[in-house]
C-alpha cells in the first residue's frame, strides 16, 4: 500500500468527527428556526446561517470522509449505498438551505419565492439526516439496532416481528463436514460483518480455514482441543456486557446452541475436514445436530396447508391476552390467519391455559409446548386442534397415557418428545396416526422393539431416538497439550 492510499484510508477514520458535527449544528440550526419564527425571539434570526454554514461545511467533510472509509470495505452494499447517497443529499440541501438563509430578509426577483419556502428547505435537512443516520447505525450496530430494542408490549402493539437469521438447513446433519457445514455458517452470520474478508477488525478474519488459524494481532483464537486457550470461544461465554464479549452489544447475539457448538467442534479437535458422525457427541450435541435438520418450524409448507379451508380470523383481544404473557403467537403465511404458537418465554403454562388456545383451535397449525408445565390433560385437548400438523412436547411431564389422546388425530404429522418420561406403549399409541411422519424420541424409554413395530405399523414415519453407535476412531483418544 502506498503513501497515498495510506493517507486517504488515514483521513477516512475521522468520518465520525465529523458525523456528529453537522447533526449538531443543523439541528440547532432548526431549533432556532423554529423559535425564531416567533417575534420574542427573533433576535436569533441572524445566527442561523452561521450554524448552517458551520453545519454544510461540515457535512461536506462528512461525505468525503465518509467515502474514504467505504473504501475499506466491511460493510452491508445496499445499506452503504443509502447511507453514502443520503449523505450527500444532506451536504448538498444544507448548502442551499445556508444560501437561503445568509442576507437575512428577501430581497426581490426569483430568489425572492423561493426564500419564502427557506425553512421547508431546513426542515428537509432535519428529516434526511435522520433517514442517514439510521442507515450509518445500521452500517455500525447491525439491522433493527433500533428496534430490536423496543420493548415488548411497544412491538406487538405495531406489529414488529423479530427477524432472526436461521443457520441452513442440512440434509444430513451427520454426514456435514462440522468445520464448512455447521461452524463456517455461525461465523458468517454472528462474527463476518466485522472479521471479514474486508473488514478485520483487530486484525483477525474468521471468513476462511486460513484466516481462523492464522488469528489475529493479538495471536491465534484457535487452540484444538483446549477451550481455555481458544480466544474464539472464551470471548462468547463471557458475561452480558463484558466489554470483551462477542459479538459485541448492538450485534445480532449468538445463540447458546450455536456457541455449544463451537465449543464442541473446538474440543473434538477442531478439524477442518471431519464429518458430525466422525467426532463423539453427547446427547445434547446430537440434539442440536438433529435440529439444524428439522429447522425452526416456524414457517408453514405447501403440505402443511394443503386442503386447509381459508382460516377464521384471529380475536385480537385473545391474541393480545396471549402475547401478554409470553406466549408467542406467529403468523405463518402471509394470506391467512393460520399460526404457530410458541410458549417458550412463558414455561408456567399448564393445562388450563390449553382453554384459551382452544378457541384458536382452528388457526394453529404448529404448537411449541416444550419445557412447560403441562400434564397428560393438555393432550386431551391438545387432541381436539383440527388442523395441528407439528407438536413440541419436549421435557413436559406427559406419559404414555397421555399419548393415546392423540391416537386418531387427522393431520399431525411431527411430534418432538425430547426428554419425556414415555416408553414403548406410548410411541406405539402414535401408530393411529396416519398421517404421522417424524418423531423425535431422544432421552425416552422408546427401545428398538418400539420403534421397529411403529415403523410396522407406519412405514413412512421416521422415528428417531437419538442412540447413535458411532465406530471408535484413532483421534478420539488424542490428548492435545
Amino acid at each position: 500500500m502506498g503513501f497515498l492510499e495510506e493517507l486517504l484510508g488515514f483521513i477516512g477514520r475521522w468520518h465520525p468527527l465529523f458525523v456528529h458535527l453537522p447533526i449538531g449544528m443543523l439541528v440547532i440550526a432548526f431549533v432556532m428556526a423554529v423559535f425564531g419564527r416567533y417575534p420574542r425571539y427573533s433576535n436569533i434570526i441572524p445566527a442561523i446561517s452561521f450554524a448552517l454554514l458551520f453545519g454544510a461545511v461540515a457535512a461536506i467533510f462528512a461525505s468525503i470522509t465518509g467515502y474514504l472509509l467505504s473504501r475499506n470495505g466491511g460493510y452491508e452494499d445496499e445499506v452503504l449505498g443509502f447511507h453514502q447517497w443520503l449523505g450527500i443529499a444532506v451536504a448538498i440541501v444544507s448548502v442551499i438551505t445556508y444560501l437561503l438563509y445568509r442576507n437575512g430578509e428577501p430581497e426581490s426577483g426569483k430568489w425572492v419565492r423561493l426564500k419564502s419556502y427557506r425553512f421547508v428547505f431546513l426542515s428537509l435537512v432535519v428529516v434526511l439526516l435522520g433517514f442517514t443516520g439510521h442507515f450509518g447505525g445500521t452500517l455500525t450496530h447491525g439491522r433493527g439496532y433500533l428496534k430490536d430494542a423496543l420493548p415488548t408490549a411497544i412491538k406487538d402493539a405495531i406489529g414488529i416481528k423479530l427477524i432472526v437469521d436461521e443457520p441452513p438447513l442440512l440434509e444430513d446433519a451427520q454426514e456435514a463436514v462440522v468445520y464448512e457445514g455447521i461452524i463456517q455458517p455461525i461465523l458468517t452470520q454472528r462474527c463476518q460483518s466485522c472479521h471479514g474478508d474486508k473488514k478485520k477488525e483487530g486484525g483477525l478474519a474468521l471468513h476462511d480455514m486460513e484466516s481462523v488459524l492464522k488469528g489475529g494481532e493479538n495471536g491465534k483464537v484457535l487452540a484444538a482441543g483446549d477451550l481455555k486457550k481458544s480466544e474464539l470461544y472464551a470471548r462468547l461465554i463471557l458475561p452480558e456486557g463484558h466489554e470483551g464479549r462477542m459479538p459485541p452489544k448492538g450485534r445480532t447475539p449468538i445463540t447458546p446452541e450455536q456457541i455449544k457448538l463451537i465449543g464442541w467442534w473446538i474440543e473434538g479437535g477442531a478439524d477442518f475436514k471431519k464429518k458430525a458422525k466422525e467426532i463423539q457427541q453427547p446427547e445434547q450435541i446430537a440434539a442440536i445436530l438433529k435440529k439444524l435438520e428439522e429447522g425452526a418450524g416456524e414457517t408453514a409448507t405447501e403440505s402443511d396447508l394443503a386442503g386447509l379451508p381459508e382460516a377464521p380470523t384471529l380475536p385480537d383481544e385473545l391474541v393480545q391476552q396471549l402475547q401478554a404473557k409470553g406466549i408467542k403467537i406467529i403468523p405463518l403465511a402471509k394470506d391467512n390467519d393460520y399460526v404457530l404458537v410458541n410458549a417458550v418465554n412463558y414455561p408456567e403454562f399448564t393445562d388450563k391455559d390449553m382453554a384459551d388456545l382452544l378457541k384458536l383451535k382452528d388457526n394453529i397449525i404448529q404448537l411449541k409446548l416444550g419445557n412447560t408445565a403441562i400434564t397428560d390433560a393438555a393432550l386431551k385437548e391438545i387432541s381436539a386442534l383440527p388442523v395441528l400438523t407439528k407438536l413440541h412436547l419436549e421435557h413436559t411431564k406427559i406419559s404414555d397415557a397421555g399419548l393415546q389422546y392423540l391416537s386418531g388425530h387427522k393431520r399431525l404429522a411431527y411430534i418432538n418428545l425430547f426428554g419425556v418420561n414415555i416408553t414403548d406403549r406410548g410411541v406405539v399409541s402414535l401408530e393411529g396416526i396416519p398421517t404421522m411422519k417424524q418423531i423425535y424420541a431422544y432421552q425416552t424409554g422408546v427401545t428398538a422393539t418400539g420403534v421397529g413395530e411403529i415403523k410396522r405399523k407406519l412405514s413412512k414415519a421416521q422415528v428417531d431416538t437419538g442412540k447413535y453407535t458411532l465406530p471408535a476412531l484413532p483421534t478420539d483418544t488424542i490428548h492435545y497439550q
